[in-house]
């Protein structure tokens, strides 16, 4: 995992950091966030904001700390996020939520918008018909999941769907097929 997901040059990570030059923000907080790869490059491309992440796995955490100074990194579960309400500008998730099982991906969401001030980034797999999306999660493993309707279901708006071309992610299977920047404004709270 640590060859794989240190990879700070990939390019769909020079993608997501692009897309977040478009607009404003101070904190952004990354589900998923393994050995950091992604907020590295941010940190690079975009200084002078805070990052943080969760990973489930203590050892790609450990790593990421060697690499970030400054940031907020925890060992943790995305259905469960010990973070207060509102607590980043921008939650960022780059195929994590892949591997969240259909049952919990409505658990896990509700989490991750209660966390959001302001907007969520999603890079992940993504399909409007659910036959595709099984056909994918029998052949890989992996889960896609129809987020404009998802993100509309919690209240979620100005949704943004840009898929992921071969420019941004070179050769891979089933990226070519699924893979999507998916963003969308949280709902205000009362």
């Amino acid at each position: 995992w640590a060859k794989s997901y240190g990879n700070f040059n990939h390019p769909h990570r020079f993608l997501i950091s692009s897309f977040l030059k478009s607009f404003n923000w101070i904190s952004l907080f990354e589900i998923g966030c393994g050995a950091g790869a992604n907020l590295v490059r941010i940190v690079k491309d975009i200084p002078g904001r805070q990052v943080g992440g969760i990973d489930i796995n203590p050892k790609a955490i450990e790593t990421a700390k060697s690499f970030l100074t400054g940031a907020i990194l925890k060992v943790g579960s995305a259905d469960d996020i010990l973070m207060s309400d509102d607590s980043a500008d921008v939650v960022l998730t780059d195929m994590a939520l892949i591997y969240i099982a259909p049952r919990d991906i409505k658990k896990v969401v509700r989490e991750i918008i209660r966390i959001t001030r302001d907007r969520v980034v999603f890079c992940e797999f993504y399909h409007s018909r659910w036959i595709k999306r099984l056909a994918l999660r029998f052949r890989t493993g992996y889960n896609g999941y129809d987020w404009e309707k998802l993100l509309k279901e919690f209240g979620c708006y100005d949704i943004e769907m840009y898929k992921i071309t071969e420019q941004w992610w070179p050769g891979g299977q089933p990226q070519k097929d699924f893979a999507w920047l998916i963003t969308a404004k949280v709902p205000r709270r009362k």
